[in-house]
């Protein structure tokens, strides 16, 4: 019905591979004072950070030999906290490179925003890719500029659309990150955004449904009751209406968003992963939907 990570994974190396995720330490420019410090209303860098402390070879080693006890043996480095190309080319291409310390190292997946890639970083990640499957996962959120600006975002579409058309023309494969659910945006909104990141050509796809989480921004909003959020139901009814606007070969590689219990405000959905996916199954099933049915190239 759609084309996960796992299937492509399996696909291209033969056998299980693990991401490793990364800080590298990087911050944001959404979060200075410049751009006035409050990042994107519903950011809280807690929420995606699970990486052991320490400098970024220790934290991949660690994890790495934890790994190979489970029989895993082949790795995607995936810089996940912060924007992890904000920063001048010697500090990205030396805090890049610290974290290749295994042979079995297959893949660099690289977290960042689209207005924070410049030529120099794009060069030196297209030389890399060379030996190493790279791809660059851009926040893109939602393709309404209203909503990007609502959310306090700090770039538009348009920028978006710029930074995927240059990494692919490196050769760089890109994946997009958006979020179901969005204050303000109608079901349509939504499926105009899975419509958007497949014209661009995009390689692969993350799904996030909203989610609040204390100290943000959006959690002050969502107390003040000015919004309401998707029913689970609602949201596999949309995000089976995204996937059947991407090409097939288009990698699925997350459907639902997660965060700690101990932050997370609301919704109360899902119980688990597992049951979810069955749910999303089930509804593609029954009503015949799958990844590419009504993509129109």
């Amino acid at each position: 019905m759609y084309y996960s990570l796992n299937k492509y994974l399996k696909k291209e190396y033969g056998e299980k591979v693990w991401k490793v995720p990364v800080d590298a330490g990087f911050s944001c420019p959404n979060k200075t004072v410049s751009s006035g410090g409050d990042g994107c209303i519903y950011c809280d860098t807690a929420s995606f950070t699970h990486v052991e402390a320490g400098g970024i070879a220790y934290q991949v080693r660690k994890r790495i030999e934890k790994l190979r006890r489970r029989n895993i043996n082949k790795f995607i480095i995936y810089f996940q906290s912060g924007t992890n190309t904000y920063g001048d080319i010697q500090t990205v291409k030396s805090r890049i490179e610290s974290a290749l310390v295994d042979k079995n190292i297959v893949g660099i997946h690289i977290g960042t925003r689209p207005d924070c890639v410049d030529e120099k970083i794009l060069d030196f990640l297209c030389r890399l890719n060379e030996k190493y499957d790279v791809t660059i996962e851009y926040g893109l959120q939602s393709s309404k500029n209203t909503t990007l600006k609502f959310i306090n975002r700090g770039h538009t579409a348009e920028e978006f659309a710029r930074a995927c058309q240059r990494t692919k023309a490196k050769g760089i494969s890109v994946c997009a990150h958006v979020i179901l659910g969005l204050p303000g945006e109608i079901r349509r909104d939504m499926i105009e955004t899975a419509e958007f990141v497949a014209e661009l050509g995009i390689d692969s796809i993350k799904f996030h449904h909203l989610q609040i989480l204390k100290d943000t921004k959006l959690a002050g909003l969502y107390r003040e009751e000015k919004f309401r959020l998707l029913s689970e139901e609602e949201y596999i009814d949309i995000l089976s209406q995204c996937l059947t606007r991407l090409h097939p070969d288009v990698v699925i590689s997350r459907l639902i968003g997660d965060s700690p219990k101990e932050l997370l405000i609301a919704p109360e959905w899902p119980s688990s992963k597992t049951e979810f996916i069955n749910k999303l199954n089930i509804f593609m099933e029954k009503n015949n939907l799958y990844q590419g049915k009504l993509y129109t190239g």
